[in-house]
C-alpha cells in the first residue's frame, strides 16, 4: 500500500517537473505571453478611457500616446523602464476635450446646430454627447477649416510620432492630420475634408518612415455587409487609399484610389484601418473589410497577403505591429483576440477572447510591442490598456537607426563658416 502511494507521488512529481520544463522552454523561445497588468477603466475622468482606438510609442520607447477617441482627447503616458514595474505607465499630459458641442464657435453654423439622427452610433446614453455626425459629407456643406478650433479634436483615431516631441494625430471627425507638440503647440495642420490628393475623408491611421515621410490611411465610407447595394449605396463604398507625403508635406505617392470601387484586388480595399512602414520601406496595411493584412514594397507592388491559417480565419483585423525580429502581433478585432505570428507568419499564440476579465478583450483596436519585450493591447470596449509579459522579443527602440555623428572636421568647418550677427 505504502509502496503504491510512493510510486504515485513519484509519478506526480515527474509530471509536474516535465510541465515546469515545458513552460520554461515556451517562455525562453517567446511562444507565450501572459497577462501582467491593466491600466485605466471605462469613463470620462482623467485616468479613464472611453472607446480608445489608437496608440503608439515614441521612437525611443519612452512615451506612449493614446487617442481617447470618444472623450475627444489625446493622452500621453511616460513608460517606466523597470521591467518589473507594478504600474508601467504614468499619465503626463491630456490634450483636447469634448468638442464640437461646447459652443466655442460663434455664430453656430448649421453643421453644429442641426444633426442627423444616427441610431447606429447611439450606443451610450450620455447627456454630454450629441448623437449624429457633426459635419460629415452627407449634411448640408463642408465645414470651413478656419472654423475648427486648433486645440480640440473630433473623434481622433490614429496616432503616430513625427519626432520625439511631436505627435501626428488623425483628427478623424475633422478630416485632418494635426502635428501636436508635447508642449501643446500645433506645429502644422495637414489636409481638410475633400477627395483630391492632399485632402482627407475620415483618416484612420498615420505613420512615418525613417526619412520623415508621412503615410495616411483613409476609407471613403463604411461598406454595408449582407445587404444588396443600389446605385446610391455604391457611391458610399467607393475606394480607400494610402496617401504618402514628402517632408515638405506635399502628396507624392498614392496606393488605392478614392473614386474606384472597393474590392478584393490587391490594389482595392474595404476599410483601411492601419498603415505601418518598416525599416526597409515596405508598407503594411490592415484591409479590415477584406479580413486581411497586405504588405507592399516601396514601389507599391504587392509582396505578401496575411489572411488565415489552418483552423483560424481573421475577422475585421484593425491593427498590427511588427517587431525587429520579424514577429508580428495582430489585433483581430472581430474575434476579440490578439494573434502572435513568428517571422515565417506561422500562428504561435492566440490571446484572449470576448470578456471583461483580465486577459480577455472587447473589440481590441490596437496592439504594440513595447519596451522590455512587453505586449500592449488597447482593449477598446473595456476602456483599458492591458500589458502582457513575454520572454523573447528584442528591444524595439530606437525604432530607426541613430545617425552617425558628424566628424569633428565638418563641425569645425560649419562653425567657421557661420555668419556673424550684424548690429
Amino acid at each position: 500500500m505504502k509502496q503504491n502511494l510512493f510510486h504515485k507521488l513519484i509519478f506526480i512529481f515527474v509530471c509536474l517537473f516535465i510541465l515546469v520544463l515545458s513552460v520554461a522552454e515556451a517562455d525562453d523561445t517567446g511562444h507565450v505571453y501572459r497577462f501582467y497588468v491593466a491600466i485605466c477603466k471605462t469613463g470620462k475622468g482623467d485616468y479613464n478611457l472611453f472607446e480608445p482606438e489608437g496608440m503608439c510609442f515614441s521612437s525611443d520607447g519612452q512615451m506612449l500616446a493614446v487617442t481617447d477617441t470618444h472623450n475627444n482627447r489625446v493622452k500621453v503616458y511616460s513608460v517606466d523602464p523597470n521591467p518589473l514595474a507594478s504600474i508601467p505607465l504614468r499619465l503626463e499630459m491630456i490634450y483636447g476635450d469634448l468638442w464640437p458641442w461646447d459652443n466655442r464657435v460663434l455664430p453656430g453654423d448649421s453643421d453644429d446646430k442641426y444633426r442627423e439622427d444616427d441610431y447606429l452610433s447611439s450606443r451610450y446614453p450620455d447627456p454630454n454627447y450629441l448623437y449624429g455626425r457633426a459635419y460629415e459629407h452627407g449634411q448640408s456643406r463642408i465645414r470651413p477649416a478656419e472654423k475648427i478650433p486648433m486645440d480640440h479634436f473630433n473623434l481622433p483615431v490614429g496616432i503616430g510620432w513625427l519626432d520625439l516631441t511631436t505627435m501626428l494625430v488623425c483628427d478623424t471627425g475633422n478630416h485632418r492630420i494635426k502635428a501636436l507638440k508635447l508642449n501643446g503647440e500645433v506645429k502644422f495642420i495637414l489636409g481638410q475634408e475633400g477627395w483630391k490628393d492632399g485632402y482627407f475623408h475620415h483618416p484612420l491611421s498615420v505613420d512615418t518612415d525613417c526619412a520623415g515621410r508621412i503615410y495616411v490611411a483613409e476609407p471613403r465610407g463604411n461598406y454595408l455587409r449582407d445587404f444588396p447595394l443600389d446605385w446610391g449605396q455604391k457611391f458610399r463604398v467607393q475606394g480607400n487609399r494610402i496617401q504618402i507625403f514628402d517632408t515638405d508635406l506635399k502628396p507624392s505617392k498614392r496606393l488605392g484610389h478614392m473614386h474606384h470601387m472597393s474590392g478584393r484586388d490587391y490594389k482595392q480595399f474595404k476599410n483601411l484601418t492601419r498603415v505601418w512602414v518598416d525599416l526597409n520601406g515596405d508598407i503594411y496595411v490592415a484591409d479590415n473589410g477584406n479580413h486581411r493584412i497586405l504588405v507592399f514594397e516601396n514601389n507599391m507592388q504587392k509582396k505578401e497577403e496575411i489572411i488565415k491559417w489552418e483552423g483560424y480565419t481573421m475577422r475585421y483585423p484593425n491593427s498590427f505591429d511588427v517587431a525587429k525580429n520579424g514577429w508580428m502581433a495582430i489585433a483581430d478585432t472581430g474575434n476579440h483576440k490578439i494573434l502572435i505570428l513568428d517571422e515565417r507568419r506561422e500562428l504561435r499564440q492566440i490571446i484572449g477572447g470576448f470578456g471583461t476579465e483580465f486577459g480577455k478583450f472587447i473589440k481590441p483596436h490596437d496592439v504594440r510591442f513595447g519596451p522590455n519585450g512587453d505586449l500592449y493591447v488597447l482593449d477598446t470596449g473595456n476602456g483599458r490598456i492591458q500589458i502582457f509579459k513575454g520572454m523573447y522579443i528584442p528591444d524595439q527602440f530606437p525604432r530607426c537607426p541613430v545617425p552617425d555623428p558628424e566628424p569633428e572636421s565638418i563641425k569645425k568647418k560649419k562653425k567657421k563658416n557661420k555668419p556673424k550677427d550684424s548690429y
